[in-house]
């Protein structure tokens, strides 16, 4: 049972946070391209599958349940595949219970992104790419915390950013977070399945 928004924890540096970010988001540029997601058939309907609403109700790396929607993608079919798995073996699951999954590429057009693959970014926002990858936002999420990498995501929301690329912290790829509420007029997602793929 998750607990409630208004019992959690904030974490301490989200107000460092925060400021970093809203100064950060005057450096952020655009970004198109594709990303993949990797996807429960359930949620593979085109209204669910871009709409962040699963990790808005179960929570997720870069943002704490029941505050914003945040979709999830990676920028190689590798890692959204990598990133799937290592969730499964978090919870001990074998990886044919986490099958089937419906893959799925997104055509994003986006205006504001802060790409925090960058070292120099994240020296200007004074958190290291350990602290990032090794966060375990699940363990604080299931005491009722927010973890450093959610506190990250909702200032990056806070500050109207469209999305962050961040390091995967399951692969060497990277994923994309982005917060579709935040989307301006000119930026767009579109997704279609992976031809080849059921």
């Amino acid at each position: 049972m998750l607990a409630a928004v208004n019992e959690w924890a904030e974490h301490p540096e989200y107000p460092r946070l925060r400021e970093a970010l809203r100064a950060a988001a005057a450096r952020a540029g655009p970004w198109a391209g594709t990303l993949y997601r990797s996807v429960s058939p359930a949620y593979s309907s085109g209204r669910h599958i871009l709409s962040g609403r699963g990790a808005y109700e179960a929570g997720g790396r870069f943002n704490a349940p029941g505050l914003f929607a945040a979709v999830y993608a990676s920028m190689e079919p590798e890692t959204a595949m990598a990133e799937t798995l290592a969730s499964c073996r978090y919870w001990g699951l074998m990886p044919e219970d986490a099958l089937p999954r419906v893959f799925v590429a997104v055509r994003a057009r986006l205006a504001r992104v802060l790409d925090l693959r960058d070292g120099g970014e994240r020296q200007r926002i004074r958190l290291s790419l350990e602290r990032m990858v090794q966060c375990d936002w699940r363990v604080a999420q299931g005491q009722g915390q927010e973890a450093l990498t959610q506190a990250l995501g909702r200032a990056a929301h806070d500050a109207g950013l469209e999305a962050l690329l961040v390091p995967s912290a399951a692969a060497t790829g990277s994923n994309a977070v982005i917060f579709p509420e935040r989307l301006g007029e000119t930026s767009s997602l579109a997704a279609q399945r992976v031809k080849g793929m059921p």
